[in-house]
């Protein structure tokens, strides 16, 4: 008996399910747009799935519709009204832990300073779990691209998570007379410092 196509879909999708869904949270910064995004790709790719030559090749072809789709949704959102992101932030959140709430709204804040294609390859990578080389495939380029692209995005977020802010990295002195923020860790003064000691 041969399978319908809303199985062989199913046996495909499945297992890309989580990483899509954080990939797709990850190009719209909220819960609401990754449910739209995800729900508007897999439409688009289920009523193409004819079309699709090598199974193989379906998270790929899954995250470039996406891809595209958000590029589409850019351009189109030029044109539309002003979005107040203050007033959005005011509603409840549903989806997250409220111990977990800040690091994912500060993720999100960050990623969403990143160049466009340092965002993509960071959100690929480490939230929904592409090699480097379907990270190529999508993105184009070189894989020497995509490393450089992963690392500078990288190391700008671990510069902007490093540098203090009022309020939120209360600095101590430490016994030694160290700068010790509130996690615990050991600023990048105080290790300069000890350094040169």
């Amino acid at each position: 008996m041969n399978p319908t196509k809303q199985e062989v879909f199913r046996e495909m999708y499945t297992p890309c399910h989580p990483a899509f869904l954080r990939y797709c949270r990850g190009l719209t910064g909220n819960r609401d747009d990754a449910l739209d995004l995800a729900g508007e790709t897999v439409l688009i790719v289920f009523e193409n799935l004819e079309r699709l030559r090598k199974k193989d090749s379906f998270k790929a072809y899954l995250f470039s519709v996406a891809r595209r789709l958000r590029l589409q949704h850019y351009r189109r959102i030029r044109f539309r009204g002003v979005y107040d992101e203050k007033a959005a932030e005011l509603l409840p959140d549903q989806g997250a832990l409220p111990d977990t709430s800040h690091d994912v709204t500060l993720l999100n804040e960050l990623l969403s300073k990143l160049p466009d294609k340092q965002r993509e390859a960071i959100v690929l990578f480490e939230l929904s779990g592409f090699s480097i080389e379907e990270i190529r495939e999508l993105q184009g380029g070189s894989l020497s691209g995509v490393k450089m692209r992963l690392s500078r995005g990288r190391d700008q977020l671990r510069l902007w998570l490093e540098e203090p802010s009022e309020g939120s990295r209360l600095e101590t002195q430490g016994s030694s007379g160290d700068n010790i923020n509130s996690l615990g860790l050991q600023s990048r003064e105080g290790r300069d410092a000890n350094e040169n000691k």
